[in-house]
């Protein structure tokens, strides 16, 4: 019991003690208040710092960033490539070096030419063969056409004798052949008649004489013979005349209509072969005129491609081999040298200026919000991490170029003092997430 009263009696001594400690301290402070000319500001002062000044720390805390990653590149290049259709294959005999700083008109790369010489050589060769039987078709043909008019002329010949033919049996020998068959019927009676008339005085001379010599009987024979022969001829004439009116005149009607019109088809089909025959060589011609032509052109562009056995820098720059994907190179070094083949239209080596520099960036399809064209960044150098510059967004690409990235270009102004800073570099972009913090803000107000 002593105990918990001791315990007790120094636990209150001890509050007492600090009470009257904190009491004392408050006082120096009162008195220095009171000695300022203004005793109200005093007093309102330390109240705005002790109550307000924690606070408004908090609400101006550093605001969110969004971080983009992105490659210098240069805003001038080119790609070196041999733009060839003909020559398939081009070996590297000289190369400048990955890195190397090259001039306007600087040769880059040359090839070997010994395989292109043969091929001009080959295609020369091809073009005189292509040439000589040119001509000889050329000449083939203007025989063709002088043979044509021959065989067109010979056509319309024997059409116009055909007509001809048909002409003068219809307007002349068709009526003359009836008339032939009626004079000849009509002579043959004639000579019957005639026949019969001197038959007949001569027995009527001989039978007024009592006697009759045989001369006399002789002649009145030949006579008689001579009517008969007459009478015969007669008969064998209206047999003839008939057929020929009935027979003989429409059958040689209907031959001469059938020849005209024989003789009309065998023009067409002449004019039509010769049509046909003309249109045919007129193409094949043509296709021969083409072909050398094509030849000629083949020769002229094969000599035009062997002058790119040395391809010059169309700008000053850096040599760097293969070709720039969105500012940067291939994941493996380049396997180009010496002794190496390339094809056409490859891309040996790009050449670019680091004289002024853009960067392409690569935007998450989330932070598009965020990075948006005219929006400002702090730009960062991998490679120099004291390299520090303004960059302001450029464009920024509608249309992803794979799933959730979108290209994007950033300009900036390089500092004075300014590293070298190097195409194909990497650096990093770092966005104010501005929209964002103000959202915040008026959430928490």
């Amino acid at each position: 019991m002593k105990n918990n009263m001791l315990s007790k009696t120094c636990l209150a001594l001890l509050v007492s003690f600090c009470w009257s400690g904190m009491s004392l301290a408050d006082k120096p402070d009162v008195k220095s208040a009171s000695d300022l000319p203004v005793k109200t500001e005093s007093k309102t002062e330390p109240k705005a710092e002790t109550k307000t000044a924690p606070v408004s720390e908090e609400k101006k805390a550093e605001p969110k960033t969004v971080d983009v990653n992105g490659v210098f590149e240069a805003v001038v290049q080119a790609e070196i490539a041999a733009d060839t259709e003909h020559v398939t294959s081009w070996e590297i005999k000289k190369l400048v070096e990955h890195g190397s700083l090259v001039t306007q008109g600087q040769n880059v790369v040359v090839f070997e030419t010994e395989d292109v010489d043969e091929q001009v050589k080959k295609s020369e060769t091809d073009l005189r063969l292509a040439k000589i039987a040119l001509d000889d078709a050329e000449f083939e043909f203007q025989q063709f056409v002088e043979t044509q008019k021959l065989d067109r002329a010979a056509a319309e010949l024997a059409r116009k004798n055909a007509r001809q033919g048909y002409d003068n049996f219809v307007q002349v020998d068709r009526d003359r052949d009836v008339l032939s068959a009626e004079f000849n019927l009509k002579s043959s009676r004639a000579s019957l008649e005639n026949a019969q008339e001197e038959l007949e005085q001569l027995q009527q001379m001989y039978l007024e004489d009592d006697l009759t010599e045989e001369s006399e009987e002789i002649v009145l024979k030949r006579a008689k013979q001579a009517v008969e022969f007459a009478q015969f001829r007669l008969d064998g004439t209206k047999i003839s005349s008939e057929r020929s009116m009935q027979q003989g005149v429409p059958n040689s009607t209907a031959k001469q209509e059938e020849s005209i019109a024989k003789a009309e088809l065998a023009y067409k089909k002449s004019m039509h072969d010769l049509n046909s025959a003309r249109q045919r060589r007129e193409i094949e011609m043509q296709t021969k005129r083409d072909d050398f032509t094509k030849q000629a052109e083949k020769t002229a562009e094969l000599k035009h491609e062997r002058k790119q056995s040395a391809i010059a820098s169309p700008i000053d720059g850096i040599v760097l081999y293969g070709e720039l994907n969105r500012g940067q190179l291939g994941d493996k070094p380049s396997t180009l040298k010496t002794g190496s083949k390339v094809t056409p239209n490859q891309v040996i080596a790009t050449i670019a200026n680091p004289k002024k520099l853009q960067i392409h960036a690569t935007v998450d399809q989330g932070k598009l919000d965020v990075v948006t064209e005219g929006s400002r960044c702090e730009v960062t150098c991998d490679a120099f991490p004291d390299f520090k510059a303004n960059g302001t967004v450029k464009s920024v690409a509608t249309v992803g170029y794979a799933s959730g990235k979108f290209d994007c270009v950033v300009t900036f102004k390089t500092p004075k003092n300014s590293p070298a800073i190097m195409p194909t570099m990497t650096c990093k972009l770092t966005f104010a997430d501005i929209a964002k913090e103000a959202a915040k803000e008026t959430n928490d107000e």
